[in-house]
């Protein structure tokens, strides 16, 4: 009896959605991270695993898109429709590197902001921060995937320990 119930509680773990811990992971983009394109679009979208939350007419979900010098050239406000949020550029004849900036409130209440760049034109030469600031942002995303994996570890150790308390328990 003991084995079957040890047996079902390790199954259950081991076949829980992961996603339950995730926290907005961008799906696509439109357009995509380090992307090369030749004209500048007139909307940037970036889609998401889940649906995005807005709270009436706060301005919770934002996207901010910046060229080479530094200056917005996006409205200030951003759309969302379920689980996409897009802004309206309002230069298009920008070239070079163009740099977004997203902050969301994703479908479990938790805030993500994350930033990604693409270049419109000739290719620009990175200095060595941007790349470092890209090393940063693309290690945050494995790390996340970490961290649902040690909750599954944790999940397994407590309930192996449950179970070895439970099993001495009866041989008394």
């Amino acid at each position: 009896m003991i084995k079957k119930i040890l047996t079902l509680c390790a199954v259950l773990l081991l076949t829980s959605p992961v996603t339950a811990f995730a926290h907005g992971e961008v799906t696509s983009s439109n357009p995509e991270q380090n992307e090369k394109i030749l004209a500048m679009p007139t909307e940037i979208s970036i889609d998401f695993d889940g649906e995005l939350q807005t709270l009436g007419n706060s301005e919770v979900n934002s996207i901010t898109v910046t060229d080479a010098q530094g200056q917005i050239i996006s409205n200030s406000t951003s759309v969302v429709a379920g689980s996409r949020i897009s802004n309206r550029l309002l230069l298009t004849d920008v070239t070079g590197l163009v740099s977004v900036h997203y902050r969301i409130v994703s479908e479990d209440g938790h805030p993500v902001e994350g930033d990604y760049s693409f270049t419109v034109g000739e290719v620009p030469t990175l200095t060595s921060v941007q790349g470092e600031e890209l090393n940063q942002v693309e290690t945050g995303a494995s790390e996340e995937s970490g961290s649902n994996l040690l909750v599954k570890v944790l999940g397994v150790a407590v309930l192996l320990g449950l179970a070895f308390m439970i099993v001495k328990r009866f041989k008394k």
